[in-house]
């Protein structure tokens, strides 16, 4: 079943992945980690919603297809449910053999942290649980290449109050507590992401302008 978690071990990480041999994989590189360890494996998208809300793993590594609930939608659904505090919800590692732009920017969107290709050295992938726990965003430099024509730049500089909105939109807060935390109002946090929208070509959805706070590094969990 599932290792008992230690005190000693920092980084506890829950694998999703269809395919058993990629599992496999990924056990054998974290086996020598001191400060990581594998406390659940599954192929399929519920299941690992389940077990991350019942055993709240700090980084989650998966890949698109799974059984079930796809990952995109698994990972949108971490970010969208109550049972954690964002700044406690698991980080998602996409590990991936595929680099679509489209794909990429899709799973940032979604609310994923870091992204690896299978192809990368296995020291690319120990390095990028540590730094998707530690909060820093992780980009394959195939999918850095790939992305850098697709990211929008912005139109204008983000003002003070826009980004501080766009942190705590970021980690998952509601418009009603952005307002709260900075003492302003509703009216003014919404003026804030329209202003936000208005200045990033493209961005018309809140959660592209996540996925680009993330990309761009506006945002980190150490904040």
């Amino acid at each position: 079943m599932l290792p008992q978690i230690t005190p000693n071990i920092n980084i506890r990480i829950l694998i999703a992945d269809a395919h058993l041999i990629v599992h496999q994989g990924i056990r054998h590189e974290i086996a020598s980690q001191l400060d990581m360890e594998v406390i659940g494996e599954t192929t399929d998208g519920y299941d690992a919603l389940e077990f991350a809300k019942e055993q709240k793993p700090q980084v989650i590594i998966l890949d698109a297809k799974l059984d079930r609930l796809s990952g995109i939608k698994l990972t949108r659904c971490l970010q969208e449910y109550k049972w954690v505090p964002a700044k406690f919800k698991p980080k998602v590692l996409v590990y991936s053999s595929h680099f679509d732009k489209h794909y990429v920017w899709s799973m940032f969107a979604a609310g994923a942290k870091g992204y690896v290709l299978k192809s990368d050295p296995p020291e690319k992938l120990l390095t990028a649980i540590r730094q998707v726990n530690a909060g820093k965003t992780v980009l394959s430099q195939q999918v850095q290449t790939n992305m850098v024509k697709t990211i929008p730049h912005l139109k204008q500089e983000l003002s003070v109050g826009e980004t501080k909105v766009m942190q705590l939109l970021a980690h998952g807060h509601s418009n009603q507590e952005i307002a709260q935390m900075l003492d302003i109002s509703v009216g003014t946090v919404k003026a804030h992401i329209n202003n936000t929208y208005r200045k990033i070509p493209w961005i018309r959805s809140r959660a592209e302008a996540v996925a680009w706070a993330w990309i761009n590094h506006i945002v980190s969990d150490s904040e």
